[in-house]
């Protein structure tokens, strides 16, 4: 069977739910053999002890024993979810505990009984591994380590969270975390690697103002990293590195320079002693957009490479993902040329459906050759304690199971795509605190513990054909 022809058989069948169990009746025996990380024995490389990528055909994770692997992960096990004042006693009874200290072992082996039953192979990123890894590791997960603190879904985030990553001041923050963080992790077999903020404020799109979009709570407009560094002042080495970048950009010229922002500098050294000179961004202005596009390349690449030699100093053993970059504004677009050349992998969050992500998947791939893994995602539907949840809205929970199959043979069925992260487990409804005025999780079970049934018969034959999806 061709390679297309499979993907639509296998599309079609997902969507009405009722795939043929013959559909493999010679070769579905050839995928169920795993090794104790979830990897999969029909293609073995190289065994390194660590996880790391390969390509081979198509573009494999690859396990500590050297076996294929392929990365479907379960977010947002945060063991306060599970003990709010609505919901703690239906967990207790569910959990079949009694005491408070019985709590947090019996939900760990909840969670890794639920991996076992939905075909989870990862603990993804938004995950308490404090909980998920005592006593040990038993499911590959990543480990979140945050250099800085400009993350989307923050309603307030300090200008001052733009940190000065020419700074001496940053590498050591960077140095001191990655000692705390990285060094007691660099022979752990089931860290799959580190990941650093989710969704940061990297472009103009990024920091806008934000009423109410897909993810995230209302927040003001953000300066961002280019209008931060350039309006320090002269001792800054983040300022030098903007001048100097200026500088390049304007051969030398400053009157080129004062013509694009209506200034009066005599010389860039001028330019360099300015302190708030020029706190807002004039988007009608191409020139000065590309600037800023120019000088961000600028400070991301410096912020990569301080933060990922940091790691290696104390843990030279596992992937480097970067930051879970926001594919619901222009930041994968504006920033991979810079980030693809630190990373192991494209790790990438994009709430959509398929058909509206296929478009950057297919212009990302022209234009970098590594692996992909959407970080965080999923559908979502209406309900009375979930008004307003994160995500594309389903009309119904038949048409969720829909959309999640029709994204899994999908995306899996592209060579370079080996991850999905799926978010999340529990429904966080307004009953919580947090949520009453932000958007909503939707998630497999509801805050009691009552699974969807559609959306998990959906994720279990996904998953249980995730190896034939990608070997066709």
């Amino acid at each position: 069977m061709k390679r297309t022809e499979f993907i639509k058989l296998c599309a079609t069948s997902a969507l009405s739910l009722c795939m043929p169990a013959n559909l493999f009746p010679l070769n579905s025996r050839l995928f169920t053999n795993k090794d104790k990380y979830g990897g999969w024995t029909g293609k073995s490389f190289e065994a390194t002890g660590f996880f790391r990528t390969e390509k081979a055909d198509r573009w494999w994770l690859v396990t500590p024993e050297g076996n294929a692997f392929l990365s479907f992960g379960i977010n947002h096990f945060h063991p306060g979810w599970w003990k709010a004042p609505y919901n703690l006693e239906s967990w207790m009874k569910l959990l079949d505990v009694n005491e408070p200290d019985q709590f947090d072992p019996a939900l760990r082996s909840w969670f890794l009984k639920t991996c076992r039953e939905y075909g989870f192979n990862t603990a993804g990123v938004h995950t308490d591994v404090s909980l998920l890894n005592n006593p040990q590791p038993l499911i590959p997960y990543m480990r979140p380590i945050h250099f800085v603190d400009i993350s989307h879904w923050k309603p307030a985030i300090l200008d001052e969270n733009f940190k000065d990553v020419f700074s001496v001041e940053f590498y050591q923050h960077c140095d001191q975390l990655a000692n705390e963080i990285a060094l007691p992790l660099k022979d752990d077999p089931y860290l799959l690697g580190y990941a650093m903020a989710d969704c940061p404020l990297f472009t103009e799109d990024d920091c806008r103002e934000r009423p109410d979009t897909v993810g995230g709570a209302r927040r003001k407009a953000r300066i961002g990293w280019p209008r931060r560094l350039r309006n320090l002042g002269k001792s800054s080495p983040g300022k030098q590195a903007y001048v100097k970048t200026m500088a390049e950009i304007y051969r030398g010229d400053i009157q080129e320079f004062n013509r694009t922002y209506t200034t009066a500098f005599k010389s860039f050294d001028e330019l360099e002693a300015a302190e708030q000179w020029r706190m807002e961004t004039d988007r009608a202005n191409a020139n000065e957009t590309r600037d800023n596009i120019e000088f961000l390349h600028v400070v991301i690449d410096k912020y990569y490479k301080t933060a990922k030699e940091a790691i290696q100093r104390y843990d030279p053993n596992h992937l480097f993902f970067g930051d879970k970059i926001n594919a619901n504004t222009d930041s994968v677009d504006r920033v991979l040329p810079v980030t693809s050349k630190y990373t192991d992998v494209l790790f990438y969050q994009m709430y959509a459906k398929y058909e509206v992500q296929r478009p950057g998947l297919d212009r990302w791939k022209t234009r970098i050759d590594m692996p992909v893994i959407n970080g965080d995602s999923r559908y979502a539907t209406v309900q009375e304690n979930i008004p307003r949840p994160y995500g594309p809205v389903a009309d119904s929970e038949i048409q969720n199971a829909e959309w999640t199959s029709e994204f899994f043979y999908n995306a899996f069925a592209r060579p370079e795509f080996v991850g999905w992260h799926y978010c999340g487990l529990i429904d966080t409804p307004v009953k919580l605190v947090s949520k009453e005025s932000e958007r909503q999780h939707a998630g497999l079970f509801d805050g009691y513990g009552k699974p969807y049934s559609d959306l998990k018969q959906a994720i279990t034959k996904c998953s249980n054909e995730l190896y034939e999806i990608a070997s066709h």
